[in-house]
């Protein structure tokens, strides 16, 4: 009897030390897909929240308590984004959420975290909405998607002879997909450039050749592309190419286009293939190069947007839970890192993340946005199988490819 005793002593012990340790950490949670698709690029944010992770429980974690990333797996279905989010904030009782994936994920994932007042703070969905509510528990780090074609935009505007005679645009019927070809065509038609093709697609479309069959008659100048899924991307542009669309540039706009895949499956084809997206800091930042340095080392893998922004939003976590003042109670905790997040300032390897409330150029009021997003829009281009910053000067990797 008292050897029974003893184990069941012993096995009660364990059981506490076990969930003393499991609550020893802070909670991060973080909705994304990890199977399906768009499996790809939740596995690029696991390895970046992990590298950050790792680095700072390394360095003593956040008050002497390690940070735990909490990954659900949504298989960028939005319904079921919504239901992920629900269970990391009322059972797995996490402080924050980052994540989100796409924007229509992202959209579902802001209304539960609204509703159940726990701080969401977006590392890369883009569409404007997410942050023009007026949601007080939702920030922003990468900037909304109009901001997307800014720096396209500076490149046909500046480089001599850039400027497209024509432009055919074709791009998925998702929120990302409409809001940057929307605020790619605004921005045309002020510059009285012809739009000679406008079509629209559904997600994961499986034969581009009967669009990419009118564009070739319209013969455009340039063709610019808008693909959440990398799959839609990478059929885009080989059929595109298949059937001789001949553009003096093929853009894409991020999405699918931010991603390894393209460049793997397509080969030869993705060379020189632009792409005008959320930034992945400056190169020449020495937190930035110190973070390509790293994550290179780490995972024999170039970075580029998706990669700098997971491990830049754990830092931008990690600083709002230090300055928090955290009582243990989850709710009022919640509010803690909330108001944290409001009086943020810092640089990470991302760049300038502070958030605030301001107007876009759309006109869209943006509600805890960060104020430098208008900054962080860079243009890269496919070179021997890396996506590399060509523009603007400052933030270039290498030189542009562009015909004359």
């Amino acid at each position: 009897m008292k050897q029974m005793l003893r184990c069941l002593l012993a096995a009660s012990l364990t059981l506490i030390g076990t969930a003393a340790l499991a609550e020893d950490t802070w909670k991060i949670g973080a909705p994304q897909p990890m199977t399906g698709a768009d499996a790809p690029f939740g596995d690029k944010f696991k390895k970046a929240y992990s590298m950050a992770v790792d680095e700072i429980n390394a360095n003593g974690g956040v008050n002497g308590r390690k940070l735990e990333i909490v990954i659900e797996d949504h298989q960028a279905k939005n319904p079921l984004a919504a239901t992920v989010a629900e269970k990391l904030i009322t059972e797995d009782k996490v402080l924050i959420l980052t994540g989100g994936r796409a924007s229509g994920q992202a959209i579902e994932i802001a209304s539960v975290a609204q509703r159940l007042k726990t701080p969401y703070l977006v590392d890369h969905p883009s569409a404007d909405a997410i942050t023009a509510k007026g949601w007080d528990w939702v920030f922003r780090q990468n900037p909304p998607g109009s901001i997307y074609p800014e720096a396209f935009h500076k490149f046909i505007t500046e480089i001599p002879g850039a400027m497209p005679k024509s432009v055919a645009v074709v791009y998925d019927n998702t929120l990302f997909g409409k809001t940057i070809a929307g605020a790619t065509m605004a921005f045309l038609k002020s510059k009285h450039v012809p739009i000679v093709a406008d079509e629209a697609y559904p997600v994961n479309t499986l034969d581009f050749k009967p669009i990419m069959t009118k564009v070739k008659a319209a013969n455009p100048d340039y063709l610019l592309m808008m693909a959440v899924a990398t799959t839609d991307a990478i059929l885009m542009t080989r059929h595109a190419k298949e059937i001789g669309v001949a553009p003096r540039a093929f853009v894409g706009f991020g999405g699918g286009f931010g991603v390894s895949d393209f460049a793997t499956q397509l080969g030869p084809l993705a060379e020189n293939v632009f792409s005008s997206a959320s930034w992945s800091g400056n190169p020449n930042a020495p937190l930035t190069a110190t973070f390509y340095k790293n994550y290179q080392a780490r995972y024999g893998l170039h970075p580029h947007e998706h990669e700098v922004e997971g491990y830049s939003v754990i830092y931008v976590i990690a600083d709002a839970l230090k300055r928090a003042k955290l009582t243990g109670n989850v709710e009022a905790d919640r509010e803690a890192v909330r108001q944290a997040l409001l009086a943020t300032d810092m640089e990470t390897a991302f760049g300038k993340t502070k958030f605030g409330n301001w107007t876009g150029p759309n006109g869209d009021h943006y509600t805890n946005q960060n104020i430098y997003s208008p900054e962080h829009s860079v243009l890269a281009q496919w070179h021997k199988g890396q996506l590399l910053n060509v523009y603007p000067k400052a933030n270039a990797e290498t030189a542009y490819a562009f015909p004359e």
